[in-house]
């Protein structure tokens, strides 16, 4: 196989998207985007995509080896109304359809596919240990990425490796859980959710993108991998962890499961499923983790000093 020189990248203004691009460039790579809007002040080439209209700049796929498809509406972006539900699945099944149909109706050279999908995909699993040949389930979460690898999974039969991620909560001073997670923390409470036994299957920000950057480096990886690392912890944990990273004693008080669902409705399903989601397929293909601890996961996000 060809040595991959140029990727493009969907969804490369989110959390995960910024900082690959970013990495892959300091690795050497050229780097182009697909995006809803085209600036001339990007970093990158960017090339214009309409998901919901079907439009595509086949320009963006000239020179390209390797595709990285992040694009998909935030989960927890907003409440899950029906029309919002409809837009989490569309953003993802309808976006891996475009790519599929217009690379098999134009000529590229595109070798390699690299998808986002979600730790979701498990549905809530209490404390079972979960790889990647456990079953989904029914909920909404599963639902959608079950849907989303299907549409990912059509690029081999273009020929084209293909390689799905399964993440779990990606941590980053930047943007996702994590900030949302701290906030109280600065009051000295801290906020845990239901009985806080539930499992969390996390990742470092910068840990997420070498997984990628090693999908798209590792010819003999194929098929659906857990991107997570090694070591799960429960919620409690969670929070009492950021608390010693930040170096902010705190009370610890429990957020009830009902308060929750009452709030969030269906949504609380993303503070309160438990799935202990296991590494060991992706640790086979000789990945190694820069943090494989919470703890140091942590220390390096927040710093030695506290503030």
């Amino acid at each position: 196989m060809q040595a991959i020189k140029t990727v493009l990248i969907t969804g490369a203004s989110g959390l995960i998207g910024t900082q690959l691009s970013k990495m892959l460039i300091d690795e050497g790579y050229n780097v182009v985007h697909l995006g809803r809007k085209t600036t001339r002040k990007s970093a990158y080439p960017t090339f214009f995509w309409d998901v919901d209209n079907g439009q595509i700049d086949t320009n963006a796929f000239k020179n390209v080896d390797a595709i990285v498809h992040l694009a998909g509406a935030g989960v927890a972006d907003s409440r899950w109304t029906e029309d919002r539900k409809r837009e989490i699945i569309n953003s993802r099944v309808n976006s891996g359809r475009l790519l599929y149909e217009t690379l098999k109706n134009t000529p590229n050279q595109v070798k390699t596919f690299v998808s986002a999908s979600a730790v979701g995909y498990y549905g809530n699993r209490y404390q079972e240990v979960l790889t990647e040949t456990a079953q989904p389930t029914n909920e909404f979460l599963s639902r959608t990425t079950q849907n989303w690898e299907d549409a990912s999974a059509q690029m081999a039969e273009l020929g084209i490796r293909t390689v799905i991620l399964r993440i779990g909560i990606v941590l980053s001073e930047k943007g996702g859980a994590l900030p949302q997670t701290a906030l109280p923390l600065k009051l000295r409470v801290g906020a845990y959710f239901g009985s806080g036994k539930q499992y969390y299957s996390w990742i470092h920000i910068n840990d997420i993108c070498r997984v990628f950057m090693h999908a798209l480096q590792t010819p003999n990886m194929n098929g659906v991998y857990n991107a997570v690392a090694p070591n799960p912890v429960n919620n409690k944990e969670f929070v009492r962890n950021i608390a010693v990273a930040m170096g902010k004693p705190a009370v610890f008080v429990p957020a009830p499961a009902f308060v929750l669902q009452l709030a969030m409705g269906e949504m609380s399903h993303i503070v309160l499923d438990s799935a202990y989601v296991s590494a060991d397929k992706l640790l086979q293909t000789g990945f190694v983790f820069k943090y494989p601890q919470i703890e140091l996961a942590l220390k390096e996000i927040y710093g030695d000093v506290a503030e």
